[in-house]
């Protein structure tokens, strides 16, 4: 059979950390994250820069809260000294993951995040080595970047003797955050990257794919998504494009970007179009996530042109995320020995993602070209 995953064995801890920090608690994802801890009692603190959101957040919920800049190491130190892991989540992560990392790096915290930006992974990558000197666990994209595309990749991946190719196709994706937003707009107009031969380069062919969720054969776009960086390392496939369903939405932002390119990357444009999110809802209230779920299809491909596919169906990135967050940062303060820089997949396994409220997955059985 394929490429083997090994499971890890979570054992109770016996250190003296085990609180959990959330960093950028008062965010969207970050508040859902922090009623869901209370849910799930668990021991957490919630973290941020600004004093009277925390405050406030922290009251409502019962929740010990520290004000902290990330740019103050030394005050990020001292508020990390007692914490078994960091939930970071207050992006732009290419701005905030390196002075939160470095502060996980020398008080021997473990680290997760929620990004989905290639850039950050392939940096956080550059950094393996440190991490593992340090003795503790990072999980990079914690959330539904990249959590559920992960999983779905690797177990497809390991259904093959050697996989050499991944396509990965996203369907479902309405709404989002302004966090959300704010992290698209600096990838306006930018080409959409892939992996090939195990480098990740600007896709040559941006062009439409036809595929076929089960209702007749819809348009599919390439995208810059994390799994361009992370499914390599957790498949070992040197070669990875991922896909959105064409909506309007998208179809007119690619539209809008060709016409104006260079305008929107520009520093006017890029602050034309932020002060444009803050007049945008700050994101799917709690009834709109409830009646919506993302599907996501896997195919890996080996050399000889077998291949296999699954689909896996998800709640709403934004629940997802704060379950998937919980969880991972629980059973990283939970393992017996530190596991370097790891993908979720190879932390957990495939079939992580199952262990998740509300996530289900069906293989399409293998074929041949």
């Amino acid at each position: 059979m394929g490429r083997t995953v090994a499971l890890v064995t979570v054992m109770s801890g016996t250190g003296r950390k085990t609180r959990l920090l959330l960093y950028g608690a008062y965010g969207y994802t970050g508040r859902l994250a922090a009623e869901l801890a209370v849910a799930r009692k668990l021991e957490i603190i919630l973290a941020g820069r600004n004093k009277a959101a925390l405050t406030k957040l922290g009251g409502q919920l019962g929740l010990p809260t520290r004000v902290v800049e990330l740019e103050d190491s030394t005050q990020l130190a001292e508020a990390l000294k007692d914490i078994a892991c960091v939930i970071h989540m207050a992006g732009s992560f290419a701005v905030t993951s390196a002075p939160m990392l470095d502060a996980c790096l020398a008080t021997q915290t473990n680290y997760i995040d929620i990004t989905g930006e290639i850039e950050v992974f392939e940096e956080m990558w550059l950094r393996r080595e440190e991490i593992r000197r340090a003795g503790i666990t990072a999980v990079p994209g914690a959330g539904f970047d990249v959590v559920p595309s992960d999983c779905v990749a690797a177990h497809v991946a390991g259904k093959l003797e050697q996989t050499t190719s991944l396509i990965i196709a996203l369907r479902g994706l309405r709404s989002a955050s302004q966090g959300t937003l704010r992290t698209a707009i600096r990838q306006i107009s930018k080409p959409a990257l892939c992996r090939r031969a195990g480098k990740i380069i600007p896709l040559d062919d941006p062009a439409p794919r036809w595929m076929d969720f089960g209702s007749g054969p819809k348009p599919f776009v390439p995208v810059s998504w994390g799994d361009v960086a992370t499914a390599f390392h957790s498949t070992a496939a040197g070669n990875i494009t991922v896909y959105f369903h064409r909506t309007k939405l998208l179809r007119s932002a690619n539209v809008l970007g060709k016409l104006f390119g260079p305008l929107l990357r520009s520093g006017i444009g890029q602050k034309g179009l932020a002060a444009m999110v803050r007049h945008f809802p700050e994101g799917p209230n709690q009834t709109e996530r409830s009646r919506h779920r993302v599907t996501i299809e896997a195919e890996a491909i080996d050399a000889s042109g077998n291949s296999f596919k699954a689909s896996l169906s998800t709640p709403d990135p934004y629940d997802f995320t704060a379950n998937s967050s919980l969880e991972i940062a629980s059973r990283i303060s939970l393992l017996s020995a530190p596991l370097g820089l790891v993908t979720p997949s190879q932390a957990f396994g495939p079939d992580f993602v199952l262990s998740l409220p509300g996530c289900s997955r069906q293989d399409i059985p293998a074929s041949r070209r």
